[in-house]
């Protein structure tokens, strides 16, 4: 009952039109309800609000759909002050022509200061101050909440930009890290069912554990970073048969809490990098040592590897999304020395509201 309450007031506010009208008669029947707490009746109030209220809608939609877009917000300001001025004579003019030659003659006994026509006409300015209040209050009062309104949709567009950002880099990482994987795997696989290798079933399951995560588990912006850590295990027991005794490889884990959360596919994106000599190319005492912990919200990756020399493996891309995902809330570096490629990542804070 309360979602179909939800939906109905969702599809007024999407209608423009229905959602005006029931605006200014809601501005009729306040108006009314206000002139009774000062003695007046629900009906003269309401008579009065009506027979201005054409003059305030004029004002208000000439000052949102044209005034406001045409020189504010293109910063000619000295346009909009003069094109407002002009546009207030006017509207007070108008607004004192319906009182005097509408509003009195319906409502006998409301003003017996009536002036003539060329009276009103003649003194624009004395009509500012004679009319003002009566319709650029409501003018101003519905110009404020239009601002409030367009922030609000602003905002709400911006999160939502930036929610599919998000999305788009994921899987542009996915698309990315996929092609790799499976064929480094494939080529191991068919190397090893050439030798008849009993690991070759055990690769084919480390793979199809890795693919189904990678393409069906990991579509929300974030994961369960114990569910990140069983795929970098996956991935290092697939290098681990590649290698075998060729290579040593460490991977240590702690977690404070196994309920957090990061965006998915960084951790193997890093570790990936780890692992871009050939079999034939190892030094004798290849090694990669990965430690993750996660404390305080916080989580640390440190990395060391021989296999590589190259003193820059991330990319711009990388760094991007990280700026996009954890803005101003991470520490990346990388370098080389004597032979060895190390890199620290750190995040925090770990779980963002905002993803």
């Amino acid at each position: 009952m309360v979602e179909k309450q939800i939906n109905i007031i969702e599809k007024i506010f999407q209608n423009r039109i229905l959602s005006h009208t029931l605006f200014w008669l809601s501005t009729l029947i306040i108006f009314a309800v206000y002139g009774m707490g000062i003695g007046w009746s629900f009906l003269v109030g309401f008579i009065m609000k009506l027979f201005f209220l054409p003059v305030q809608m004029a004002a208000t939609y000439y000052l949102l759909y044209y005034q406001i877009p045409k020189f504010l917000y293109k910063k000619k300001y000295i346009r909009f002050v003069i094109s407002f001025g002009l546009s207030a004579l006017v509207f007070c003019t108008l607004a004192h022509l319906v009182e005097d030659f509408g509003l009195v003659k319906v409502m006998k006994g409301y003003s017996d200061n009536i002036h003539t026509f060329w009276e009103i006409l003649a003194n624009p300015f004395a009509n500012v101050g004679y009319s003002a209040e009566d319709i650029y209050l409501t003018v101003f009062i519905v110009t404020g909440l239009k601002f409030i309104k367009d922030r609000i949709d602003e905002k709400t567009e911006m999160d939502i930009l930036e929610q599919e950002k998000a999305k788009a880099e994921i899987n542009l990482l996915k698309a990315q890290i996929n092609p790799r994987i499976l064929s480094k795997t494939l080529h191991q696989l068919h190397k090893l069912t050439k030798e008849k290798s009993d690991a070759a079933p055990e690769v084919v399951i480390k793979l199809s554990e890795m693919l189904d995560y990678m393409l069906y588990q990991c579509n929300d912006p974030k994961v369960l970073i114990t569910n990140e850590i069983n795929l970098v295990q996956n991935y290092l027991d697939l290098e681990n048969l590649r290698y075998g005794d060729a290579i040593t490889i460490i991977f240590f884990h702690s977690l404070e809490n196994k309920f957090s959360e990061i965006t998915p596919l960084l951790l193997l994106s890093l570790v990936e990098s780890a692992f871009l000599k050939k079999e034939e190319s190892l030094p004798k005492d290849a090694k990669v040592e990965i430690i993750l912990k996660e404390e305080n919200e916080q989580l640390s990756l440190q990395l060391l590897s021989n296999l590589v020399q190259e003193e820059k493996l991330i990319d711009t891309s990388f760094k991007k999304q990280l700026e996009l995902l954890y803005p101003n809330q991470y520490q990346l570096s990388e370098e080389v020395k004597e032979g060895v490629y190390s890199l620290s990542l750190s995040l925090n804070p770990l779980n963002l509201e905002n993803l």
